[in-house]
């Protein structure tokens, strides 16, 4: 049986040794960028699709004619199929295993398998004729879109004084593209036709797909990937014993594993940190899936849809400033002053709502909160996670750190549907009363115990840096 596993192991140490001694194609990291930028934009439009598309769904799944979501009908089928869909995210508890067999087959084929996967959940939602296929295709989108392998693929080629730059500037660039949910609206839905809101996903879907196959064949294995694993083949079985018995005696293991990140995790006094400053966070980040909602009730869909197609620019606008901001001013500073815009510009877009101050003001103000909102989320998710743990475990701690942090949505989620099904809050109140506490808690967590990480060099990075 050793033997087997030996000649396995020496065969994929030489095809590694292969792929690594193979000279770069000319411009690799401008093509490499332009791939992972078109995969992050799939991945953006897959995450922001069914929080637009909601009230729609509904209306057409449920029957309902009068088509307003002041109607009892549509409160009615909200608070059926919110909370089902909340319950059912509890199959993400899987993800962390999942994006930990990146640590040892490599990121490439999870690249390609995770953007197919986005558009195969996509074509189910769309070709929902039920809630229970609705629901099923929502919780494949769930799964595949936080697994961010573009984020890792980014991080792990990019040159480690740009990183953060070029991350944000691949994920602006993907966020504006999100105005196109609102251009499909434009060019397909019908108020006369309830199904219309099928063709909104219908391009995002092919694009999805086909962008998917051809990754595999444009983009390389991560150095940083590659080094780490040839590292480990090279060693003979009694230097990982002996590696793997002083690592469990001092807490130190730098080996992937959902269950050595868990550990990993709780023991590392910053990762710790990061973990409670990023779950306090995470339980604001509820209103993007409910903003449709509030929106319909203050204006027509035509003027929704106007909505849709501007906020995204305000959306990758700010991402795109916070990545270069990050590098110059660190994590830490530029957390707090993206948490600011969050508070901020929700506060606009709940005012612009309520004072009729139309789609314009409206989209200003979401547009500049969720970059605010979600650049300091992947700050707390996958940057700084990813800067403090070892390159042999990053993976498995990024979707670990990702499970643990996002269940702090739960709390965010359950507090404002079991309020909101009370109905004596308005929902866009509901939105600052539970956001802002949170967001200012989180922020003096994460400026008063987190230790900066900007700048540090990846394939350096042990488990006892932050110590």
């Amino acid at each position: 049986m050793e033997d087997k596993q030996f000649e396995k192991e020496k065969k994929e140490l030489a095809k590694l040794d292969k792929i690594a001694a193979k000279p770069l194609p000319l411009h690799y990291l401008g093509i490499i960028m332009v791939v992972l930028t078109i995969i992050y934009v799939v991945d953006e439009i897959t995450s922001n699709m069914n929080a637009a598309m909601q009230p729609y769904v509904l209306f057409d799944l449920f029957n309902i004619a009068s088509r307003s979501v002041d109607s009892a009908e549509y409160k009615s089928a909200f608070n059926l199929v919110a909370p089902i869909q909340q319950i059912s995210t509890l199959l993400m508890v899987i993800t962390p295993f999942y994006k930990a067999l990146a640590d040892r087959f490599g990121r490439r084929i999870f690249l390609m398998i995770n953007t197919i996967g986005m558009g195969l959940g996509m074509l189910v939602v769309m070709t929902s004729t039920g809630v229970v296929q609705y629901i099923v295709g929502m919780v494949c989108m769930l799964f595949f879109t936080p697994n961010d392998m573009q984020v890792l693929y980014i991080m792990e080629t990019a040159p480690k004084e740009k990183r953060a730059t070029y991350s944000f500037i691949a994920k602006g660039v993907a966020l504006m593209s999100v105005s196109l949910i609102g251009v499909f609206s434009k060019m397909f839905l019908n108020d006369s036709d309830p199904g219309s809101w099928r063709m909104v996903y219908f391009i995002p879907v092919v694009s999805a797909i086909v962008i998917g196959a051809l990754s595999y064949f444009f983009v390389r294995e991560t150095p940083v990937f590659l080094e780490q694993r040839r590292g480990y083949l090279r060693m003979t079985p009694e230097e990982r014993a002996a590696k793997a018995k002083e690592d469990d005696q001092n807490a130190t293991s730098e080996d992937g594993g959902v269950f050595k990140a868990i550990r990993f995790i709780f023991t590392n006094k910053q990762l710790r940190w990061i973990f409670i400053a990023g779950f306090v966070f995470f339980a604001t980040t509820f209103y993007t899936s409910y903003y449709s909602t509030v929106l319909e009730g203050a204006m027509g869909t035509e003027m929704v849809a106007t909505m849709l197609v501007i906020y995204p620019f305000f959306n990758g606008i700010m991402t795109i400033l916070a990545g270069m901001f990050s590098d110059k001013l660190g994590r830490k500073k530029v957390c707090l002053l993206l948490g600011s815009i969050a508070i901020i510009g929700l506060l606009v877009f709940v005012i612009a709502c309520r004072m009729g101050l139309g789609p314009v003001v409206a989209a200003i103000g979401y547009g500049c909160s969720i970059g605010g909102l979600w650049s300091m989320s992947d700050t707390l998710i996958l940057t700084m996670p990813a800067e403090s743990s070892p390159s042999g475990m990053r993976s498995s701690v990024m979707g670990t750190i990702s499970v643990f942090i996002g269940a702090g949505m739960f709390i965010g989620q359950f507090a404002f549907l079991g309020i909101n099904a009370l109905d004596i809050v308005p929902m866009d109140a509901l939105f600052l009363i539970i956001c802002i506490p949170f967001m200012v808690i989180s922020l003096i967590i994460l400026m008063t115990q987190v230790k900066e990480t900007s700048g540090v060099d990846l394939e350096k990075v042990t488990a006892d840096t932050f110590k």
